[in-house]
């Protein structure tokens, strides 16, 4: 009887027992992810001179510490495009070098603990010698697979880390779990910063790159994986050596979590929810947990996944992306003040730099310091709407150093154009990304202003047929607008303004209830749509086989945009010489620069239609030009504002 009592009681206990879940085998991983910081550190913008409460690392550093305060199984990455963007980094990279320093920013991030990071586009800019110095000094692997030395062909940087980490499992166990980092940039940078890499580095195709190393971290003990891909997301057909390649590589086997980045744009968000394969609402591409965290510092990435331990191996079973902001565009408030450890850490070299930017135009520039001044404020409000300025000294300022640098060659008959862009004009950057300089002097602050991108001067030679599809590229600004007496939006917002080229030299309107002729992509949308209308060169019709010097920069040059003649054979000169560096020599020579654009180009725009409509910041309303009336604001913090045929 007794042996019985107990042989039910074992039975019993052991049914209970083995219906309890197995907590001790899942873990549950957080991972944070920065990307496109562009040297946002502090919330400081440099290029207004004042505090922000909408970007910063110092703000994202008190996200991060809530994070884990929270959760004891944190990841913390970054994507990219870390040590380019603002006067911050201009003013490291341009000082001359302390024997044994480690970098301010390697420094920042070490304490801020970060795991890993990649390399995106911007890293290159100055070149491999400053890359190298900077990350010298990371406690933390930097990876990146698809660049390699021009000479042996082998990995440049290390192409992939694979981390041992101890984490609680459900349980509250210790778990060892090997995470494999891969890093990705795009492969343009060869094109785009030629000038420091060519036959130093080559780039591969991201996707065959990944593709090549999973399997081999897989090989070597990686449980779970990571791709840090500097790169937007698409979902065009593939065709190999994509700039926006992070969509692709949800597709392949192996991946278990993807970082996106490069495109300043934010995943999960309404731009994919259209796109094959995108969980708006989970925060997945092919089942993949993604995340793409805005630029800037504005935007903190968020990834869980759980992982299950079965026959001694990890597989993830769950996983989802999400996004936090620094700052409630609806509520118009932050979500986190400064870290004050963080910020502690920065204040040396924030004060210098905040020298650096309020010095006058020509001190610290290799220029005269008695620089120049405008007889009125210059701002981008309206940069995409109208002719602008703001656009305009760019385009000047190439126009006459390409008269200077060309003089004595075979290519000093041709006639000069000049291409540039509103490279501050809003859109996904948010309300307050606008050029907006005041009356009077002018400060280095104020160039970096007017122009973000450590680019340099390329000239070109196009036909005159080149030139029109260029400009036609660069109409996809604008939706089709029709003569609906409902509201329309002029922008298309999927167009980044630093698309919009403008050119200088000749005159042209853009009929914007034309369709568009190309894609993003560069590829044909409307074979036999025309925007561009009455394309005059000294007030004659434009003569399509008219060769023409076409003057921009290193980016678009070499096939940033995907500009339909933006490429390397084009090219008849490849200067070392910044863009801004030749603004500030523009100005310095002018000394005083009175901004009024010369209306070379206008918009075309539906008659007898309901009211046209753009957004720009709220301060455009205290000097409007006429034909546009403001209307409302949005809780975006934008301004929607009117226009008038």
């Amino acid at each position: 009887m007794k042996r019985k009592i107990f042989s039910c009681c074992a039975v019993f206990l052991l049914a209970f027992f083995l219906s309890l879940p197995v907590f001790s085998q899942t873990v549950d991983i957080t991972i944070l992810a920065t990307s496109d910081v562009h040297n946002n550190y502090m919330d400081y913008d440099y290029f207004t001179d004042m505090p922000t409460e909408q970007t910063g690392l110092v703000r994202i550093s008190t996200a991060i510490k809530a994070e884990r305060a929270r959760d004891p199984n944190v990841l913390l990455v970054d994507n990219g495009d870390n040590i380019q963007g603002n006067p911050f980094g201009e003013y490291l990279a341009k000082r001359p070098p302390v024997s044994g320093e480690i970098s301010p920013i390697m420094t920042l991030l070490n304490s801020m603990r970060y795991d890993a990071m990649t390399l995106g586009n911007h890293e290159f800019n100055f070149g491999l010698d400053y890359l190298n110095r900077v990350i010298e000094g990371a406690a933390f692997p930097v990876v990146c697979a698809n660049v390699i030395n021009a000479q042996t062909g082998a990995s440049y940087f290390n192409p992939y880390a694979i981390l041992t980490k101890t984490f609680r499992d459900r349980g509250n166990n210790p778990q060892a779990v090997k995470i494999g980092i891969l890093g990705l940039v795009t492969p343009q940078i060869i094109s785009w910063d030629g000038a420091w890499l060519r036959g130093k580095v080559e780039t591969l195709d991201a996707y065959e790159t990944a593709q090549k190393y999973i399997p081999i971290m897989k090989e070597a003990g990686a449980d779970i994986i990571v791709v840090l891909a500097h790169s937007g997301i698409q979902d065009y057909p593939r065709k190999g050596g994509e700039e926006n390649f992070a969509h692709f590589i949800t597709t392949i086997p192996g991946v278990d979590v993807v970082i996106a980045g490069h495109a300043h744009e934010k995943f999960p968000g309404r731009a994919f929810e259209k796109m094959q394969g995108v969980n708006n609402e989970k925060g997945t591409i092919n089942g993949i947990p993604v995340v793409m965290p805005g630029s800037f510092a504005d935007t903190l990435g968020k990834i869980k996944i759980s992982i299950e331990k079965n026959n001694n191996a990890w597989r993830r079973i769950d996983g989802s992306g999400t996004l936090i902001p620094v700052y409630d565009s609806s509520a118009r408030k932050a979500n986190f003040p400064p870290d004050a450890e963080t910020t502690r850490l920065l204040t040396v070299v924030h004060n210098a730099v905040l020298s650096y930017i309020r010095a006058p135009v020509g001190a610290g520039e290799g220029g005269p310091s008695s620089g120049g001044s405008l007889t009125e404020p210059l701002t981008s409000f309206f940069a995409v709407i109208r002719d602008d300025y703001s656009v305009q000294i760019i385009n000047e300022a190439q126009t006459r150093y390409a008269e200077q640098t060309l003089a004595g060659t075979p290519y000093a008959g041709l006639p000069i154009l000049s291409a540039a862009a509103p490279f501050k004009a809003g859109g996904r950057q948010g309300p307050k990304y606008y050029t907006n300089v005041p009356a009077g002097p002018l400060a280095i602050k104020n160039i970096a202003d007017l122009y973000v991108y450590s680019n340099t001067v390329v000239i070109l030679k196009l036909t005159g047929a080149g030139i029109k599809e260029w400009l036609e590229m660069s109409a996809g600004q604008f939706n089709q607008l029709s003569g609906s007496k409902g509201e329309q939006f002029i922008q298309n917002d999927d167009f980044p303004t630093y698309l919009f080229d403008v050119i200088e030299g000749v005159t042209y309107q853009i009929d914007v209830t034309a369709p568009e002729k190309y894609n993003r992509d560069g590829s044909i949308k409307n074979a036999g749509a025309e925007r561009i209308k009455d394309l005059r060169f000294n007030g004659r019709p434009i003569n399509l086989t008219q060769e023409f010097v076409l003057v921009t920069n290193n980016y678009r040059a070499y096939g940033g945009g995907n500009f339909p003649g933006g490429n390397p054979g084009n090219i008849i000169m490849e200067t070392p010489d910044e863009s801004r560096q030749v603004i500030l020599r523009y100005i310095d020579e002018k000394r005083t620069i009175t901004p009024k654009p010369n209306n070379n180009w206008s918009l075309i725009l539906p008659k007898d239609s309901g009211p046209l409509l753009f957004l720009s910041s709220p301060e455009a309303q205290d000097n409007l030009p006429s034909g546009i009336t403001f209307l409302r604001m949005i809780d975006t913090g934008f301004a929607v504002y009117q226009i008038r045929p």
